[in-house]
């Protein structure tokens, strides 16, 4: 998955969405994808929700960079709470909170509006007839670089997560699958991004052609064997031929890791 792939009519609708409601809109209209609170003096990053004890935090965080040589424009730019960016996928947001200790501060992070209803994305763990595990060769523009991945892509409007993980497994494969197991949810880069993404195993019965989305570039589909992408990974990548050429592909999947390690886990493999 390269992009996330909604309907146009549900592009428009959270488009329409963000940008006519504010941040405290947000926060009352999406409380689960906002979180919990928290409590500083439980040693937890504290959200404020006031709006006069989000302009408090602002200017304090405004004067602290003043302090660090940034001009007075640039200092209140950096502190500014709120929906900082957006686009019709990616919505960059800027809390105001205390952080352990009681210090104010703020603290960045980055929302999938397709996250706002649900789990943002879904992924799934294929086991072939044969045992083996189908990967993707997929050409990632974040690394510029080719990735063994599992298949995976964006839940759609009122799509549930294990539609989209059949869904996904399909057009990236082609494959028909039975059996769906949820493995767990994996958090996938907790410093920054928010989001917690389901991983199903899924157990292949058929195969067909594959349609992959426009803007991916999955060369092919590989069988793998547990012990081939061991190797993989404690090499750090395959040689795979693409369009006659030897390739490095790097093996690195956080999601293809949790899916081998609760698979095993849970006897499935």
């Amino acid at each position: 998955m390269v992009a996330m792939k909604w309907p146009l009519l549900f592009l428009s609708l959270f488009s329409t969405l963000c940008a006519e409601i504010d941040y405290h809109k947000l926060i009352e209209q999406f409380p689960e994808m906002f979180g919990r609170r928290g409590c500083w003096k439980e040693g937890e990053i504290e959200i404020a929700t006031s709006p006069n004890e989000i302009k408090r935090i602002e200017k304090i965080t405004s004067q602290r960079f003043m302090r660090m040589g940034y001009s007075e424009e640039d200092a209140k730019k950096y502190s500014k709470c709120g929906v900082i960016v957006e686009d019709h996928y990616l919505m960059w947001i800027r809390d105001a909170v205390t952080f352990p200790g009681g210090i104010p501060g703020t603290y960045d992070r980055i929302i999938w509006k397709s996250g706002l209803t649900g789990p943002p994305v879904a992924v799934v763990f294929p086991i072939l007839k044969n045992k083996k595990i189908l990967l993707n060769v997929n050409f990632r523009h974040a690394t510029r670089s080719w990735e063994l991945e599992l298949p995976r892509g964006g839940r759609q409007e009122k799509e549930t997560p294990e539609q989209a993980a059949m869904r996904e497994l399909q057009e990236e494969t082609g494959c028909l699958a039975q059996n769906l197991i949820h493995l767990g949810d994996l958090a996938p880069e907790t410093g920054v991004v928010s989001g917690i993404v389901p991983v199903y195993y899924a157990e292949v019965h058929d195969r067909k052609a594959r349609h992959q989305d426009e803007s991916e570039a999955i060369a092919l589909n590989i069988e793998m064997s547990q012990e081939e992408i061991q190797k993989a990974f404690l090499k750090g990548y395959a040689i795979v031929q693409i369009k006659g050429h030897q390739t490095r592909v790097y093996c690195r999947d956080p999601f293809l890791t949790y899916a081998l390690l609760q698979a095993k886990w849970k006897k499935l493999i």
